[in-house]
C-alpha cells in the first residue's frame, strides 16, 4: 500500500537546470540520430562535449550522461512496434496493432523482452559504454517503456481514441493488458540494475497521450491504469509527467495520491490554477520553445511568477538549439533567480510577497 499523499507545503521550493547527451552532441560535432545506437558516437559526444557543455553553462547545471539519447519505445518496440531513426532527429515508432481483439491476442502471448526487437543491441551498447567508462556508475536507462495510454495509442494506433468510445469493456481489456505488460518490462529494467522487482522508492510515469483523453473518461479509462502501473511496482513516492493536462483533470491527481507533478508544456495551465485545484506538489518548466523573445530580465520574472503562483519548483533543460552564449546567459539568469527565491522562500517569505522582491539585475556578461 503506498504512504500518505505528500502535501505541497510541506516541499520546499526548489529548482535545477540540467544538461545532457543532446547537447554534448551539438557541441562536439556528432549527428544526433547516431547517439541512438553507436558506442563510438555516444563516447565521442560524452568526452569532447561535455566539457564544452560545463565551460558554456558553469558549475550549476547538472550534467547527465554518458548515455545513449533516450529513447521512449523500448517496450513498445520489445513488442514488436518498428522504430525508425531519422537523420538527426528524435526516433519515431509505428503501430502493429490493427484492432483491439489483434492486440488482445498479442498481449497475452509470453514475451521474452530480453531477446526482443532492439533489446539485445541495447543491452551490447550498455557493455560497451560500461567498458568506455569504467570509473561511472552507468545504469541501464533510456529504452524505456511509456505510461499506460500512450503504450495503448503507440501499438494501436489513431483507432484506440475510437475504441474508447465504441468498445469501451473491450478496450479496458487491452490497457490492462498493456499496463501488465509495461509492468514486466520495468521490472526487468530493475533486475539488469541489479534492484528489486518491487521498490519502495519512488515510482515516475510519462504518459502524455493521457491528457487527450476527455476528463469524463478518466475515471473508467485512466485512473484504473494508471493506479495499476503504479501499485504494481512500487509503495513509494508517485510521480507524473504529463503534458497538456486541463483544470477538470486535476483533480484525479489526488485521486492517485501523487507526491509530484510535472506538467511542461501545458498551455491550458498557470501555476495558480494547478495550486488551486489539486494538491500535488509541481515543478513549472521552462520549456525551450519559452526561451526565444525573452531576455534575461523577463526569464528571471518568469521565475518570481512561477513561485508566486505556487509552484513547488521550477526546472529547465538544455536542448540541442541551446548551445549557444545567448542561451547560457539566460540559463544563468534562471538559476541566479531559483537561488533568490529559494532563499527568501526559506527566510519566511510569504508567495504572494515574492513579487515585491522581483527587482531583477541586468544579468552578467560572464
Amino acid at each position: 500500500m503506498k504512504k500518505t499523499q505528500r502535501r505541497r507545503e510541506d516541499v520546499p521550493f526548489d529548482f535545477g537546470a540540467s544538461c545532457g547527451m543532446p547537447a554534448y552532441a551539438v557541441l562536439a560535432g556528432v549527428r544526433f540520430d547516431r547517439l541512438f545506437l553507436e558506442a563510438e558516437a555516444i563516447i565521442e559526444a560524452y568526452r569532447k562535449g561535455m566539457p564544452l557543455a560545463r565551460g558554456l553553462f558553469g558549475p550549476d547545471v547538472g550534467m547527465g550522461g554518458p548515455g545513449w539519447a533516450g529513447n521512449s519505445y523500448g517496450h513498445v518496440n520489445a513488442l514488436g512496434a518498428p522504430l525508425t531513426f531519422p537523420e538527426d532527429s528524435e526516433v519515431g515508432v509505428r503501430p502493429i496493432y490493427g484492432s483491439l481483439a489483434e492486440g488482445i491476442r498479442a498481449l497475452k502471448k509470453e514475451v521474452d523482452f530480453e531477446k526482443a526487437g532492439l533489446f539485445p543491441r541495447y543491452v551490447r551498447l550498455w557493455e560497451d559504454l560500461k567498458k568506455a567508462f569504467p570509473d561511472k556508475k552507468i545504469s541501464f536507462s533510456g529504452f524505456k517503456a511509456e505510461g499506460p495510454i500512450t503504450t495503448a495509442w503507440c501499438l494501436r494506433g489513431h483507432g484506440f481514441f475510437t475504441d474508447i468510445l465504441e468498445s469501451p469493456e473491450e478496450a479496458k481489456e487491452y490497457l490492462r493488458l498493456v499496463t501488465e505488460s509495461i509492468i514486466k518490462y520495468q521490472k526487468l529494467e530493475r533486475r539488469l540494475n541489479g534492484q528489486p522487482e518491487f521498490i519502495k522508492e519512488g515510482m515516475g510515469l510519462c504518459d502524455d497521450v493521457s491528457a487527450m483523453i476527455s476528463p469524463t473518461l478518466w475515471p473508467e479509462m485512466v485512473v484504473p491504469f494508471l493506479e495499476q502501473y503504479y501499485s504494481g511496482q512500487s509503495s513509494g513516492n508517485r510521480s507524473a509527467h504529463i503534458e497538456d493536462l486541463t483544470v477538470r483533470h486535476l483533480k484525479f491527481l489526488d485521486e492517485l495520491g501523487l507526491d509530484g507533478y510535472d506538467p511542461s508544456v501545458s498551455e491550458k495551465l498557470t501555476p495558480a490554477l494547478i495550486r488551486d485545484n489539486c494538491r500535488v506538489p509541481f515543478t513549472w518548466r521552462l520549456n525551450t520553445t519559452h526561451y526565444p523573445g525573452r531576455s534575461c530580465e523577463d526569464i528571471e520574472r518568469w521565475v518570481f511568477e512561477a513561485a508566486a503562483g505556487g509552484a513547488s519548483g521550477v526546472t529547465t533543460v538544455v536542448d540541442r538549439v541551446m548551445c549557444t552564449r545567448e542561451y547560457a546567459q539566460k540559463i544563468r539568469a534562471f538559476i541566479r533567480t531559483g537561488k533568490e527565491v529559494k532563499r527568501l522562500l526559506a527566510e519566511g517569505c510569504p508567495r504572494e510577497k515574492l513579487r515585491e522582491h522581483n527587482a531583477p539585475a541586468k544579468a552578467s556578461e560572464n
